[in-house]
């Protein structure tokens, strides 16, 4: 039976819409094909960050199954709530913008460790290389993500933001929406493809575009719809392979019923590689 699964690399820029790529692909068992890959300005019309995010968001609300690049949490040690949920309520009001997001996570970081540390991971971070949410790199992706994206859809009942919940029994599968985070560059390390420097105009750059896309067909299930490859190995800045990997985390996850494979705090979320 063919399932359509969804891979989304993610931006908090103020034009998201550009840096946002929605790869779909129809999964069969193991094989995936990718049937289309866009950036979001493309696919909905619009870059601006709040209209786009707010599209993506109605999206999403009739998917079955993606999964998002970007951090669904921040280090428990940085907020007083008892679980997931409640810690992305904190994002949400916390800070009025994403620069004051940041601030308040570094400022209660230094008070955690005494002035030592200021970018805390998460327990899922380490085991795969991901920065700190909130370190200067993704920070906008972080607080957008989770204020503007993934806030709203978890309040949903029949949204499961996995491995969180709820239970995917608790609804009709075929009408429930299930989320996931995912993390293309530990993907790719964990193929023995190139996890960087694929993300530019250089002709370095383009040939790791093309051997990762010529090395996923190789190394996995993945076949492409005619024309797919030029997009991917022509996208300067990376960001369609990056969905089109998301995409396969995603149903790897999916395959496994959203299982953990390694170990997770509830209250921060969890990594699909």
């Amino acid at each position: 039976m063919t399932a359509t699964r969804h891979g989304i690399d993610f931006s908090g820029a103020s034009d998201a819409g550009h840096g946002i790529w929605i790869a779909t692909a129809a999964a069969d068992g193991d094989r995936l094909r990718i049937e289309s890959c866009q950036s979001a300005a493309e696919r909905f019309g619009v870059a601006d960050r709040a209209p786009c995010l707010g599209r993506l968001v109605e999206f999403l609300r009739d998917a079955t199954v993606a999964g998002l690049d970007f951090p669904f949490g921040v280090p428990a040690d940085l907020h007083d709530r008892e679980d997931w949920a409640g810690a992305v309520e904190w994002v949400t009001t916390v800070a009025h913008d994403a620069d004051g997001f940041q601030r308040e996570c570094k400022d209660r970081a230094e008070s955690v460790t005494g002035g030592d540390r200021t970018n805390l991971p998460r327990e899922t971070d380490g085991p795969v290389g991901a920065m700190c949410p909130y370190a200067q790199y993704v920070y906008k992706q972080t607080f957008h993500g989770i204020r503007d994206v993934l806030a709203p859809l978890a309040r949903a009942p029949d949204v499961a933001v996995e491995p969180m919940g709820p239970p995917a029994s608790d609804h009709d599968p075929d009408e429930q929406t299930r989320l996931c985070e995912v993390y293309p560059a530990a993907t790719l390390a964990g193929l023995d493809l190139p996890a960087e420097a694929y993300k530019d105009s250089g002709g370095r750059a383009r040939d790791r575009r093309r051997a990762i896309v010529d090395g996923l067909e190789a190394e996995t299930a993945i076949e492409y719809a005619e024309g797919l490859r030029g997009r991917l190995v022509d996208d300067a800045g990376g960001d369609a392979i990056d969905s089109v990997v998301a995409a396969l985390a995603t149903h790897r996850a999916a395959n496994a019923d959203f299982e953990p494979d390694r170990p997770y705090d509830e209250r921060e979320g969890h990594i699909y590689v």
